[in-house]
């Protein structure tokens, strides 16, 4: 209760016999469902995509880091869809006319056969 989580699926046990949920109970059902189909999907590419369901650490500490580390790169993968191509390659070539790199090692013209 202090970190606000709460069982938002149908309560267990018996159902009772008859319901009426008003409209905006059922709104908020509807919303929280979707909220939950959303988390759950992430979840779910972080098992088949990333391996979280196959940490082989053995220490908790490591484990841990291992799952970090996990969901760190798909945060990374997530905002990097934000970020515009054009700003990443010019970004790329900055970085590579720093380190003085030759992007054309034969010339602009792209010579190869004389």
């Amino acid at each position: 209760k202090e970190k606000r989580i709460r069982y938002t699926g149908e309560p267990l046990g018996r159902k009772p016999v008859k319901e009426i949920k008003s409209r905006h109970q059922k709104r908020k059902k509807r919303r929280e469902a979707g909220e939950r189909n959303q988390v759950e999907g992430k979840f779910g590419q972080g098992k088949r995509g990333y391996g979280l369901n196959d940490i082989r650490a053995r220490l908790s500490s490591t484990s841990n880091s291992w799952i970090g580390a996990i969901i760190f790169v798909m945060n990374l993968i997530r905002h990097m869809r934000d970020i515009p191509l054009s700003y990443c390659v010019s970004l790329l070539l900055k970085l590579m006319k720093v380190r003085n790199i030759n992007i054309y090692p034969l010339g602009p013209q792209m010579k190869l056969c004389a």
